[in-house]
């Protein structure tokens, strides 16, 4: 009660400062920091008490407190907000890399690999048909378009759709400090699956250009790809050895250090076009699997210290959910949202079974699949800004899978992880719980 009697005073607080709304200025950001960090933690207490994860809490905050209900954050504030998106990404997956132990994967690889394979290029096509078969529904997107442009449009429009979210996924298993076979399939699993995913979107992008005449070059492009990707990971290996020799080095501040690099990295890794994703990632593996540090010794900190940043960026996830675009195309998204899941489910379970992978493991390992984040919002902003014929309304598709997703696949994963037995196995901090 409590807390419902706070969120509801910060809320009037924002609602008599009319000029909150306005304010684009560093004072504007800063109070729109502040409050989706209050009101993110007060709406996860109360979520949480009714058997919901945090996660989910944090979400609700920033739909209700965005452009597209109270209007208490603004798409300018939000914009102006990236560099806690960033940030957040980067630290979470700094925190990936840092839990992949090559050795205690090793034994699941084989699964790993096959359940990269069908639920990326599985579920890459059979999203792909589903859209073919849908095009009477979009006409926005294929007006105008003959077969092949068509089909084009629709395996570029699956790619982007398969992303997966190593964000949602790291903080569930960090609320419920899940520990085990299950957990770790899991991390792997959605972390390989997002670097396919990049790799292949840019092979897609490349070819939708070429047969629509989208604003790209695909020798241009093949060269930035390559770029991306091997570049960002010999930074990555290049901060991972820095880390770990502070670790070795000094006694104190290894939090605060590497909460630096990731800014950093956030900052300017996209300005040099390498991905902070995959920078990050190679860092904390490198961190984990290379280094004599104690990788265990800095997340221990980490997560308290990452608190107020994560809050802010799951609201932020939430605020750019267009409620009345994704109520407007519910059949089409509702459709692709199942689609998507099914593929999973099968493709999973298929390769667990064939593989001979844990009882646990083959019945639950799907769904950490399912959940979406930034990167499938990246991927809808590059088709919206690549290809103006019909990206506005591929990205209108795009973001109202990803709300859907965000709004139901968090509390399902939390409870599968629950059932599994692993939840509350890993010993440390609850950076999501934060201490409430």
């Amino acid at each position: 009660m409590i807390a419902l009697l706070l969120l509801l005073a910060v809320g009037g607080l924002m609602q008599a400062a009319r000029s909150f709304t306005g304010d684009t200025s560093v004072a504007g950001t800063e109070l729109a920091f502040g409050y989706l960090l209050l009101a993110s933690y007060f709406t996860a207490k109360i979520v949480n008490r009714v058997g919901l994860p945090k996660l989910t809490g944090y979400i609700i905050a920033g739909v209700v407190s965005g452009p597209f209900v109270l209007g208490f954050v603004t798409k300018d504030m939000g914009h102006s907000l990236d560099v806690v998106k960033d940030t957040a990404t980067a630290i979470l997956a700094l925190e990936a890399g840092a839990e992949l132990q090559l050795k205690k994967i090793k034994p699941v690889m084989a699964t790993l690999r096959r359940i990269t394979f069908n639920s990326v290029i599985g579920t890459m096509f059979a999203i792909g048909g589903l859209l073919f078969l849908l095009r009477p529904l979009l006409p926005a997107i294929f007006a105008g378009l003959d077969l092949t442009q068509s089909l084009a449009v629709c395996m570029a429009m699956a790619v982007a759709l398969s992303a997966k979210s190593p964000a949602v996924v790291m903080a569930i298993l960090a609320e419920t400090r899940a520990d085990g076979p299950l957990s770790r399939v899991i991390l792997a699993s959605v972390v390989v699956a997002d670097l396919t995913v990049i790799m292949l979107f840019s092979v897609a992008l490349a070819v939708t250009g070429a047969l629509i005449g989208g604003d790209i070059d695909v020798v241009e492009t093949a060269i930035s790809v390559a770029w991306q990707l091997l570049g960002s990971i010999a930074f990555g290996l290049i901060i991972g050895m820095a880390i770990g020799q502070f670790l070795l080095s000094v006694k104190n501040g290894a939090t605060l250090f590497a909460l630096m690099i990731c800014v950093i990295v956030a900052e300017i890794g996209a300005r040099i076009h390498l991905d902070p994703l995959i920078v990050l990632l190679a860092a904390g593996i490198w961190l984990r699997n290379g280094s004599r540090a104690d990788a265990t010794q800095l997340l221990g900190k980490f997560e308290a210290a990452q608190l107020p940043v994560f809050l802010v960026f799951f609201a932020l996830a939430g605020s750019k959910l267009d409620i009345y675009a994704l109520v407007a195309l519910l059949v089409p998204i509702v459709l692709i949202a199942a689609v998507r899941a099914g593929s999973f489910y099968v493709g999973a379970r298929l390769a667990c079974r064939r593989t001979g992978a844990d009882e646990v493991v083959t019945r639950y390992a799907w769904f950490g699949l399912v959940p979406q984040a930034g990167l499938a919002l990246a991927l809808a902003l590059v088709l919206k800004n690549t290809f103006p014929s019909f990206g506005d309304s591929a990205a209108v598709i795009l973001f109202g899978v990803v709300g859907l997703n965000e709004a139901i696949a968090p509390v399902i994963l939390r409870m599968m992880l629950i059932k599994s037995g692993e939840a509350g196995k890993k010993q440390g901090v609850d950076f999501a719980a934060g201490g409430h």
